[in-house]
């Protein structure tokens, strides 16, 4: 295989978090062929687009499938136990899965959107952050309602970090700006930054100023994968093709933002990326 240099030296744009459309709700009642067939589709959706896509599981039976694109040039992948899924495996169980991932993540914790006990969630936080030292690896953050919590946790990690959509308040920002780390930019950024500042609520109004505060050498751009693009933009449902137009948009808004042509931003994503996989 090509080396990561190579490779996005092909690419046009990174999709720095998504989660393959062939493991949203219900994937698990599809044919092992079916969700083949879905993951070929969507990536050559991304390929015809030039887009490196990190795609993450967030449990075992994600990872299998995750690991059959393994050796394609337009895929990175990321194993972590997500924090919905702590009750249900141990990670030291899964070390030499973790082994095999470029990026340990997304991990962390969920105080809004799960129900697994934040004892037990923070339990599999800690012990992943733990492997990823052990490994040297940089973990990607999930901090839903727990932004201080992780903060604290995260403090004295000595590995890279990378914050994934944040959404929580602007103090706990500061604390991971001071940590210095990378940050994506969720799939409805263009989408904020067309509203005037008066219609945003408090946490768009963050977000928007994440735009400001991070420097462009810590920022991405990301999916979440087309469901989260769907929700983000209130929509039921959205098709594959979308998917570039939208990560296209949302670069182009960080560019203006960042007072850089899109190409400049597109190579200094690229910059951002080898660093932050530095080992």
């Amino acid at each position: 295989m090509k080396t990561l240099e190579e490779r996005l030296r092909q690419t046009r744009m990174i999709d720095m978090h998504a989660h393959f459309s062939c493991l949203e709700e219900g994937w698990e009642k599809l044919r092992r062929t079916e969700r083949m067939q879905l993951g070929e589709q969507e990536l050559r959706v991304r390929g015809e687009n030039r887009i490196l896509t990190c795609f993450s599981g967030g449990r075992p039976g994600e990872w299998e499938l995750l690991e059959e694109f393994s050796g394609r040039e337009e895929v990175l992948l990321s194993f972590g136990i997500h924090p919905w899924y702590a009750d249900r495996y141990e990670a030291e169980d899964y070390r030499e899965t973790f082994e095999k991932c470029r990026i340990l993540g997304e991990i962390g914790m969920d105080s809004v959107w799960c129900r697994v006990p934040l004892p037990v969630q923070e339990k599999q936080f800690k012990k992943q952050l733990r492997i990823a030292a052990d490994l040297k690896k940089p973990v990607l953050l999930h901090t839903k309602g727990a932004e201080r919590r992780i903060a604290e946790l995260v403090k004295d990690f000595p590995g890279r970090i990378c914050v994934h959509w944040y959404s929580g308040e602007e103090k706990e920002l500061e604390l991971f700006l001071e940590k210095d780390c990378y940050f994506t930019l969720g799939p409805d950024t263009s989408a904020l930054c067309k509203r005037e500042e008066a219609a945003l609520s408090g946490e768009e109004q963050v977000r928007r100023r994440m735009l400001q505060e991070i420097p462009a050498n810590r920022l991405f751009v990301e999916t979440d994968g087309i469901g989260a693009v769907a929700w983000a933009m209130g929509k039921e449902r959205m098709e594959l093709e979308e998917i570039p137009g939208v990560l296209g948009q949302n670069l182009a808004c960080t560019a203006k933002w960042k007072r850089l042509s899109e190409k400049e931003m597109e190579e200094q994503m690229k910059k951002n990326l080898l660093e932050f996989l530095k080992k």
